[in-house]
């Protein structure tokens, strides 16, 4: 780890996977916001998540752990906020 590949290679992956959060999103829109066939962006969201699991298994899996701990710790912070009036706010 630490060479001009890895550094390319988790590049790639986190790239990806934000094409793949963007297709997902484009499959959850209502049929009259949508530009394209559904088909396009969940074709696009395998290509994404198929591409970025290509990469080296340390790369995806240290690009996995830490997407998991931002989950976890945007699902503690609205844990900790859910008793107060403002907890509907982003």
């Amino acid at each position: 780890m630490g060479d001009v590949r890895t550094t390319w290679s988790f590049s790639a992956f986190t790239v990806l996977v934000y094409y793949a959060v963007t297709n997902l999103a484009a499959l959850r829109l209502p049929a009259e916001h949508r530009l394209f066939p559904r088909w396009i962006a969940a074709a696009g969201l395998a290509g994404c998540l198929g591409l970025a699991f290509w990469v080296e298994r340390g790369v995806w899996l240290t690009g996995l752990a830490l997407l998991a701990m931002g989950l976890v710790g945007h699902l503690l912070r609205r844990w900790r906020t859910s008793g107060r009036p403002d907890a509907g706010s982003p």
